[in-house]
């Protein structure tokens, strides 16, 4: 006589194996590949800062000045999230300067004349650069 197993058991069992394989077949990113993705995201923040950097100009308005600020801001964030383990002294200096190039774009008022802001706003991208060359000089990207 044929014994029927209850219909939850096959599925329970289909389940165990995919866990087995999921927890044995993905291992957290080596210390390499760690670095590797920090690289990479300082890269696209580089981007982001010369991107920012082309907008200033005497005829660009607030909101793209802002709009680049909002591409380097989202590169920061990817930056950091992939440096959580790497280089924390840099990732704190960076998140400074980071925080007061945001601040320093906020603080442009909406009908103000760019070239008013330009010199000033160029400094804080340089500050930021600086910092990331520092994050870049300790991951060795």
């Amino acid at each position: 006589m044929k014994r029927k197993l209850p219909a939850f058991a096959g599925a329970a069992a289909a389940g165990a194996a995919m866990g087995l394989l999921a927890v044995t077949g993905c291992s957290p990113p080596s210390p390499q590949e760690n670095v590797s993705q920090a690289c990479a995201a300082s890269d696209a923040m580089a981007s982001a800062i010369e991107e920012f950097r082309a907008a200033l100009s005497a005829d660009a308005t607030v909101e793209e000045v802002r709009t680049a600020r909002d591409k380097v801001s989202d590169a920061y964030d990817t930056l950091t999230a992939e440096m959580e383990d790497v280089a924390e002294d840099r990732v704190n200096d960076l998140e400074a300067n980071v925080d007061e190039f945001r601040s320093a774009v906020d603080q442009v008022p909406d009908d103000a004349q760019l070239s008013d802001a330009l010199e000033s706003l160029g400094n804080e991208a340089s500050d930021v650069r600086t910092a990331l060359d520092g994050v870049d000089s300790d991951l060795n990207c």
